[in-house]
């Protein structure tokens, strides 16, 4: 009888230590899963078809630039251009793939909450279960009058304070991984600017790299030369990068423009600039242009967001 009891002891001690080896190597299966859920922070549905979700971000440049010649309707119409590739590409997808968005930036906030109030609406977002039928035409409705509203806000508020400037470097430095970069979508960040850079609250200086440039400043630069690009190599001229490990975001910049007619190589090295800031910090895919005919831009807006 001793035996028994004895041998059933042992039997139930060993089955106990078998359920808990069990147990534990179920709960570090769940831990390890789960670690590789937060690492990609999306299903792996969402993460296999992350090329075909997008997350369009638009940064809007609100210096003294909206104040030159038809800039607001070129502007306007980019801006329109760009909701229409979103467009195209919803309306390629299924329903039940739906996991697309696209918003509007600004950097610094401007003063006047109308304008935050208006930017809001421009956060579109398809998911599942959204109609398409229903938003598509109000996603072009939002994004062709909205900008107009935004640029004629802004324009009040500088005659009452001034232009406060665009901080584009501060919005890289601070802001481009939180509100650019999702690990499940297809990053894709819009910057309209006339390429010039300069805000009286980020102004750095690191050797021959800045946080800004002028017209006065490039004036300085003694690039007025056909071999510019040497000069500015061997100066190492550019900006300071103001972030790293970019390389989930994809970057287009639309409306470079030389505002000194006197400086012919002014549009080549603020595009130069621009595109050398973006690769040291690591961006994918950058694409700078100049200002043109919306008609023209439209094109190239289409062939980037629908990687053609």
């Amino acid at each position: 009888m001793k035996k028994v009891i004895f041998t059933s002891c042992l039997l139930l001690f060993f089955m106990s230590c078998s359920n808990d080896k069990k147990e534990n190597s179920k709960d570090l299966t769940v831990d390890k899963n789960q670690k590789t859920q937060a690492k990609n922070d999306c299903s792996d549905f969402l993460m296999k078809r992350k090329q075909e979700n997008l997350n369009i971000s638009i940064l809007l440049d609100l210096s003294d630039r909206i104040d030159l010649p038809n800039q607001q309707v070129k502007d306007s119409a980019y801006i329109l251009s760009l909701a229409k590739a979103f467009n195209t590409h919803i309306k390629g997808k299924k329903l039940g793939l739906l996991y697309d968005k696209m918003e509007v930036f600004f950097e610094p906030v401007p003063s006047d909450p109308k304008i935050n109030q208006i930017s809001n609406q421009l956060k579109i977002s398809y998911i599942k279960g959204v109609s398409k039928k229903e938003w598509m035409p109000k996603t072009l409705n939002l994004y062709e009058n909205n900008p107009s509203l935004i640029y004629n806000l802004a324009r009040s508020s500088s005659i009452k304070g001034g232009y406060p400037g665009s901080d584009t470097w501060r919005f890289f430095k601070d802001h481009v991984k939180d509100y650019c970069i999702e690990s499940c979508r297809r990053n894709i960040l819009v910057i309209l600017t006339d390429g010039y850079m300069y805000h009286e609250k980020s102004i750095r200086n690191s050797k021959n790299q800045t946080s800004y440039l002028t017209p006065q400043y490039l004036s300085k630069l003694a690039l007025n030369t056909p071999n510019w690009k040497e000069i500015m190599e061997k100066r190492n001229l550019g900006f300071i990068p103001a972030n790293n490990n970019l390389n989930d975001l994809e970057v287009l910049v639309i409306g470079i423009e030389n505002q000194n007619s006197k400086h012919p190589y002014a549009q080549d090295i603020i595009e130069t600039y621009w595109y050398n800031w973006l690769k040291s910090m690591g961006v994918k895919n950058p694409k700078i242009k100049n200002s043109d005919l919306p008609s023209n831009i439209e094109k190239i807006i289409f062939n980037f967001i629908l990687n053609k």
